[in-house]
């Protein structure tokens, strides 16, 4: 696959007749920021993005950073659209091309939980990974407490792999997180 086609195909995946995958470009600003900005508390929970997410600028630059990063292939974040509405967020956080490895980081508005989105859309992300990406391990981290998070890898097969302590600050608090990973032959069994 030449880089152009590898560029049409990230922009654009469709999972399902509901939900399609598209990489975040800078019209999506205002949208981005509408979601995080209505999910904020709820959000804030297990993240640490939105409380530095105060003024549409952020999400410019964010998604501008994130382009930059995608054209780099140093990994990108995408837009998760549900009914044609952005539903959330989801992206490879950097590629190790010499292990061959990612990891993948994601989240929700709260109104778009509990619908198997997530599940569908990192199922799509993994196979892209190990399919069209060429790479031999997916990780997955999530907050220790964060249950339904860490319910996606599990459902789609990875291993628990372990907790790293004291990984992640939140807000004034610092978390552990749960690493969870898959490697390309037992996603293709």
């Amino acid at each position: 696959m030449n880089e152009k086609e590898e560029g049409e195909q990230l922009l654009y995946n469709q999972v399902n007749p509901e939900i399609m995958i598209s990489l975040l470009e800078e019209n999506d600003a205002e949208n981005l920021f509408d979601l995080v900005s209505a999910n904020k508390d709820f959000l804030s929970n297990w993240l640490s993005f939105p409380s530095v997410t105060n003024q549409m600028e952020d999400s410019k630059s964010f998604i501008k950073r994130s382009l930059f990063r995608f054209v780099n292939k140093e990994g990108f974040w995408a837009g998760i659209w549900y009914k044609e509405k952005l539903a959330g967020s989801i992206g490879f956080l950097y590629f190790d091309w010499k292990v061959k490895k990612t990891e993948i980081g994601y989240w929700l508005g709260e109104a778009y939980t509990n619908k198997g989105i997530m599940t569908l859309t990192c199922a799509a992300m993994v196979n892209y990974a190990f399919h069209e990406l060429e790479l031999n391990k997916v990780e997955i981290k999530t907050a220790v407490k964060n249950k339904k998070s860490a319910a996606v890898p599990e459902r789609l097969g990875f291993k628990h792999e372990g907790t790293i302590r004291a990984d992640e600050v939140i807000g004034d608090t610092i978390h552990d997180r749960e690493v969870y990973g898959i490697l390309r032959a037992e996603w293709d069994r």
